[in-house]
């Protein structure tokens, strides 16, 4: 349920990173590359936010008890005997 939004958060803020920001001497940085980069950290933030939701709260992930009931009511994972 979170992983998606994770995803599309993560997409939106590859179109707002500025390449080599950190290395642009401040007389050169743009209004332009100001606002992109800070919309790049903003996204990026949201997608971080929302992986760890996603972590916390999604049955996809192999360390969570409803993964392995599933998997096991599958038959991917072994039986304990």
């Amino acid at each position: 349920m979170y992983l998606g939004p994770a995803f599309i958060f993560a997409a939106f803020a590859s179109l707002f990173f500025v390449p080599g920001f950190l290395d642009i001497p401040l007389a050169q940085i743009t209004f332009r590359q100001i606002v992109s980069q800070f919309l790049f950290m903003g996204f990026a933030l949201i997608a971080l936010a929302a992986l760890a939701r996603s972590i916390e709260f999604d049955p996809v992930w192999p360390w969570k008890p409803s993964f392995r009931r599933i998997m096991g009511k599958l038959g991917f994972l072994p039986r304990a005997e």
